[in-house]
């Protein structure tokens, strides 16, 4: 469900993992070990102790996906710089946009799957944060939810202002007429202040949240709150990674909470299900 070799193609195709690949043996800092284990988890490296080792047989060059190209970029432009230094991105060049837009597309089977098969049909829905799953047009044109999407950034909402005119509609639940969503809105806020959204839209129907937010404020909001992880642990860091470089909130850490809520597999993604008494 996660195009992963698009990913390994992506990050292969960097000046920093070809630069590896002439290394013979190298002993990282405690800094950058997370991104030697993450080149480590993708196969472009091997570990030995508290050193790395190029792979006997790296990949070797050849024409790559939108998606690859667009993962290549983000991890030169934001994952590696931030990893590095610390260096956060305040303005996004319209290459990182398009990046970032299509790196999105990756998410787009899973939500389709979620929306299908888990949220129930109609109610006001919050998206706690866009980035990086892209929910949106498939709440409305599939399960007939009012949605409002808050966000961080005022470039990524901008982003996806335009990607609702652009993406193709999902397929229409079976029985059912396509539902043309009657409201949408956009909000830039914080994820940890959601009180001027309940007052202005009322309590939601449900909130969904992919690896972003805090599951407590989530579930003060939102009758039901679908909270997407995925167990891929190489994706699971490029998004962290991403959330970072780019100064948007991480989840505040809820795994006691996670732990009572009702799990689904969609995929590669774990689907975590928490609901107010009531609301079953």
């Amino acid at each position: 469900m996660i195009p992963r070799d698009d990913i390994v193609a992506g990050i292969a195709h960097t000046p920093l993992v070809a630069l590896l690949s002439e290394i013979e043996e190298i002993k990282p800092s405690p800094r950058l070990r997370p991104l030697f284990d993450f080149l480590t988890d993708l196969g472009l490296l091997q570990r030995k102790g508290d050193k790395y080792k190029k792979v006997p047989q790296p990949p070797k060059p050849h024409d790559v996906s939108p998606l690859a190209e667009a993962v290549s970029e983000l991890f030169q432009q934001l994952v590696f710089p931030h990893l590095v230094t610390g260096k956060r991105v305040p303005r996004l060049s319209t290459e990182l946009q398009r990046a970032l837009y299509v790196y999105t597309s990756a998410f787009q089977n899973m939500r389709i799957v979620v929306v299908q098969e888990l949220l129930r049909y109609g109610g006001l829905t919050l998206v706690a944060g866009w980035f990086p799953c892209g929910f949106s047009s498939e709440l409305m044109s599939i399960a007939g939810r009012d949605v409002v999407i808050v966000e961080e950034r005022e470039d990524l909402i901008a982003l996806e202002l335009d990607r609702l005119s652009l993406l193709p509609l999902a397929p229409t639940p079976l029985g059912q007429e396509l539902a043309a969503a009657s409201f949408y809105a956009f909000e830039n806020l914080p994820l940890h202040d959601l009180k001027a959204v309940v007052e202005k839209y009322g309590k939601f129907d449900a909130a969904v949240a992919c690896q972003r937010g805090d599951l407590n404020i989530l579930k003060e909001v939102a009758q039901e709150v679908y909270y997407i992880k995925p167990r891929d642990s190489a994706v699971l860091f490029l998004n962290e990674a991403l959330l970072d470089a780019l100064g948007l909130a991480r989840p505040i850490d809820g795994e006691k909470t996670l732990k009572k809520a009702e799990r689904e597999e969609v995929g590669p993604f774990d689907v975590y299900i928490l609901r107010s008494a009531g609301s079953a």
